[in-house]
C-alpha cells in the first residue's frame, strides 16, 4: 500500500519521503531532549540545545512545499504530454489527480513542522511566544 501511495506521486515522492522521516527523525529527538529532559526530569538545557529545533525545522516548513509543487507541476506536464494532441479530459484529471499527490504529501510537512516548532517554543519557554504587555 505503501509504495502505491508514493508511485501514485511519482519520482518527487521519494524526496519528500526522505524529508519526512527526517522530519520524523528530528521530532524524536525534540521530544526525548525536551518533552522528557527538560519537563519531566527538570533537566537545564543550554541555549543551543533548547532552541535547535528554531535552526532546523524551518527546513521542513519551506523544503517540502516547493518539492510538492514541482511534482504537481511535472505531473501536469506528463498528463497534457499523455494526451498526444488528442483531447481526452478524463485523461487530464486522472493525471492533475495524481499530480496533486505530491502538493498534498508537501503540505503535511510543513504544515507538521510549523505546528511541532510552536509546541516546542511553548515548551522550552520560548520569548517569542510570550505577550507583550500593552
Amino acid at each position: 500500500m505503501f509504495r502505491q501511495f508514493i508511485d501514485l506521486g511519482g519520482p518527487l515522492m521519494w524526496p519528500l519521503v526522505v524529508c519526512s522521516v527526517l522530519l520524523g527523525a528530528v521530532l524524536v529527538e525534540r521530544f526525548l531532549v525536551v518533552g522528557i529532559g527538560h519537563r519531566v526530569f527538570g533537566r537545564r538545557l543550554s541555549a543551543a540545545g533548547r532552541d535547535w529545533h528554531r535552526r532546523v525545522l524551518p527546513f521542513f516548513t519551506d523544503v517540502p512545499p516547493s518539492l510538492g509543487l514541482l511534482g504537481t507541476v511535472v505531473g501536469v506536464v506528463r498528463s497534457f504530454r499523455l494526451l498526444d494532441g488528442h483531447l481526452d479530459a478524463e485523461a487530464v484529471t486522472a493525471g492533475l489527480g495524481v499530480a496533486c499527490m505530491t502538493t498534498i504529501f508537501g503540505l503535511g510537512i510543513a504544515i507538521l513542522a510549523s505546528v511541532s516548532r510552536y509546541v516546542l517554543d511553548w515548551a522550552v519557554g520560548a520569548p517569542a511566544l510570550v505577550a507583550e504587555p500593552t
